[in-house]
């Protein structure tokens, strides 16, 4: 009888084991699809960004997306035409003959099943050709995004740009100490 007990209580135990390995191994794909989902989202994005097509960024974003540009600045338009128009009027000054910055997607966390953050990293190593000839220095820059599921399709809903100092900056500012302190 006892033996019996013991049979059934590993029987048990194996089924529990199986049935969760199996719930996380799901979870798991799950959270694998919806980071590529998010990630083809960036990459065309980035894509649209690097032809300056601001009428395609329009359509990869919400219709009230908000972006902080590199200055600090918060852009609030009040639809796609008017978001469209603020990216026409940034590519307005870039020379179609710039060269496309080395950009990498970072890092992808799911806040919720609907919504995410991802960090990509800008590094303009000849800086940006200007239309009038003149060319911005070198530069890298962090740009943070929000992005949302929406309809059954991930739209950026939030842009932050930021440069990125390199580690000599951040040596002389003390900001490394603190980083290897946390």
């Amino acid at each position: 009888m006892c033996n019996k007990l013991l049979n059934t209580a590993r029987l048990g135990s194996i089924c529990v084991l199986l049935i969760c390995s199996s719930a996380f191994a799901m979870s798991q794909r799950l959270r694998a699809d919806k980071e590529g989902a998010i990630r083809e989202l960036i990459s065309k994005w980035i894509d649209a960004y690097q032809h300056l097509d601001a009428k395609q960024i329009a359509k990869l974003e919400t219709p009230d997306m908000e972006t902080v540009d590199r200055f600090g600045e918060l852009h609030v338009p009040s639809g796609r035409d008017e978001n469209e128009r603020l990216w026409s009027d940034s590519f307005e000054v870039i020379s179609a003959n710039a060269k496309h910055p080395v950009v990498t997607i970072d890092h992808i966390r799911l806040i919720r099943p609907d919504v995410a953050i991802v960090q990509i990293i800008w590094r303009y190593p000849d800086g940006i050709l200007l239309v009038d000839g003149q060319r911005l220095p070198p530069f890298s820059q962090a740009d943070t995004f929000v992005v949302i599921r929406s309809n059954g399709r991930w739209l950026v809903a939030a842009h932050n740009m930021q440069e990125k100092k390199d580690s000599s900056t951040r040596s002389k500012l003390g900001c490394d100490e603190q980083v290897s302190k946390r």
